[in-house]
């Protein structure tokens, strides 16, 4: 930042003037970091007014005790404002754990979930306030507690679950997960009560007799095989009695390992540890990981574990890099073994070093794709191509072949069938940029995610929740934007609101636009901000913006 000229009677400029503060990416200047430090922050030299006169002690103002003193006020008043805006966002987790279900509490669960969004972006805000010495452990406590409220109840807006019991049941009794649907005569015995309710359970669950709480029971299981190693050893630590509660408690255990590896990542990236309540405080892991029991939780626990071992700590490892981009491969290859969207992945260790590119790709995809060939290689033999399991049918049912379900695409007028090829050539230009330009890790998962969620428009909002993770380690907050996106029209679908094209349409185009002007003025400032090194510890250029903040 520059200094006011000086008037004629100035002193010259010192030898070493200080360093400039540097501009940071992100939203939420004046209240998270990232300000430009302009505004009354903005002087050039402290102690001088603009015609090089120092003021007298009387204009000084407050001297270094006075100025201590407002500090520590502020710090309480920002404390209590944390301890309130965090204790809120608890108290709604329990209020939609424990409420009715999605399809009885229709719109107003939406609304409850604005709210509690609205306290995690306060919550956020005061805790960039406090000292970071001890908000992190505040962020990781609000966290923990947040994801325990979210245990309150069973599932509130998705039954993915119940898959998850059967498919682990299946593999109890010794049978490839693969081989049959869920209805199919053979595995009649196999049918537990709780699963397949007898005709009163069927009324109460407003379905017709022979129901099941099984989505798609006429279909194979969709999950790749690392999702299915999970199935098996929870249900076979869990059994058929804890029903819905084994995988709350399962998704809880990711969640809280995930917490306390993002500090870590943080670190080690060079970010300031208190990004961790951009997703530690968030409704969106809590409710889809914890009280849904998503196996998403499992695959965003191996990405933020590759984002902290692909980057070596500050004091020096025994890991070398190639050890390294193989270790990142295997725990991205695990996590896309989970949810196969996580593969997309593997082309940012580009950005974990110079030099040649290839090299690093070569071994974290081939050590991905050796434990591909590992994992599916036993399920192939036993069931052949019956491996793939529902995948092609949900890919037609999500109406993504015929190219309807590209929202963002048909809300810029692009033709339907221009649709499909149009998300495909966004998906690989931003790879590209990223093999190309070769940002940090973090942030090149960042852009493939959300790319990627903006040219496929998908129903479950459950998606995104890699993406925030990934987004809290690369110190990016304008990527929430797309996670939020995806409520709107998962509530206009699941209720089958005469509005839902139009509703998915106004959610991802509003978020597009967003990132569109996040980018634009990144562009105008130069390179959008300078990125820190791996491995150089907390962030001071955070700090200073957050220090600016006031300012502007």
């Amino acid at each position: 930042m520059s200094a006011s000229p000086p008037g004629p009677t100035a002193p010259p400029a010192p030898a070493n003037p200080p360093p400039a503060l540097p501009p940071g990416p992100g939203l939420g200047h004046g209240l998270l970091p990232g300000g430009t430090g302009v505004g009354c922050c903005a002087s050039g030299r402290s102690g001088s007014d603009r015609t090089g006169r120092r003021p007298d002690r009387a204009e000084r103002g407050p001297g270094r005790a006075g100025r201590g003193a407002l500090r520590s006020v502020g710090a309480v008043a920002w404390s209590v404002a944390f301890v309130l805006t965090a204790g809120t966002g608890v108290v709604l987790a329990a209020v939609v754990a424990s409420g009715r279900p999605i399809l009885a509490s229709r719109w107003s669960m939406l609304t409850v979930i604005g709210f509690w969004a609205l306290s995690w972006v306060a919550a956020v805000v005061a805790a960039w306030h406090i000292p970071r010495r001890v908000a992190v452990g505040w962020i990781l406590l609000a966290g923990a507690a947040l994801r325990l409220a979210s245990l309150a109840g069973p599932p509130t807006t998705s039954d993915d679950l119940y898959r998850y019991t059967w498919d682990g049941r299946v593999q109890a009794a010794g049978i490839d997960p693969y081989a049959q649907p869920p209805d199919s005569p053979t595995l009649s015995r196999l049918r537990e009560p709780w699963l397949w309710p007898d005709p009163s359970g069927c009324v109460a669950l407003h379905r017709p007799a022979g129901c099941t709480r099984i989505n798609r029971p006429g279909q194979r299981t969709i999950y790749p095989p690392v999702a299915e190693i999970w199935f098996a050893a929870a249900y076979h630590l869990g059994g058929a009695g804890s029903r819905h509660k084994l995988w709350q408690v399962a998704g809880l255990a990711t969640e809280l390992a995930v917490l306390g590896l993002l500090p870590v990542a943080l670190r080690r990236w060079g970010r300031d540890p208190r990004w961790c309540a951009l997703y530690a405080l968030c409704p969106g892991p809590a409710l889809e990981i914890v009280n849904n029991g998503h196996i998403d939780g499992l695959a965003i626990f191996f990405t933020v574990a590759a984002l902290a071992v692909i980057v070596p700590p500050e004091r020096g490892s025994r890991l070398s890099g190639p050890g390294r981009d193989v270790f990142a491969g295997l725990l991205l290859g695990a996590a896309a073994l989970v949810k196969l969207f996580p593969a997309l992945l593997l082309v940012t260790v580009v950005g974990t070093r110079r030099g040649r590119r290839l090299p690093p790709l070569l071994r974290s995809g081939g050590t991905a794709a050796a434990l591909a060939a590992i994992t599916y290689l036993p399920h192939v033999v036993a069931v052949g191509p019956n491996v793939l399991g529902y995948l092609p049918g949900y890919l037609k049912e999500e109406h993504y072949e015929g190219g309807g379900r590209y929202l963002v695409a048909e809300a810029l007028r692009v033709p339907i069938h221009l649709g499909e090829p149009l998300a495909v050539v966004a998906v690989v230009a931003a790879a590209a940029w990223v093999i190309l330009r070769r940002p940090p890790v973090p942030i090149g998962c960042a852009l493939l995610l959300g790319v990627l969620l903006l040219a496929v428009s998908p129903v479950q909002p459950w998606y995104a929740v890699s993406l925030l993770a990934v987004a809290t380690v690369a110190g990016l907050p304008e990527w929430a934007v797309v996670t939020a996106a995806g409520y709107p029209y998962f509530f206009a679908v699941i209720l089958a609101d005469r509005h839902i094209v139009g509703v998915g349409q106004i959610s991802y185009t509003a978020a597009l636009v967003v990132m569109a002007g996040v980018g634009l003025r990144s562009l105008s400032r130069g390179s959008g901000g300078r990125r820190p090194t791996p491995g150089s510890g907390s962030s001071d250029g955070a700090d200073a913006g957050l220090a600016a903040a006031p300012c502007s």
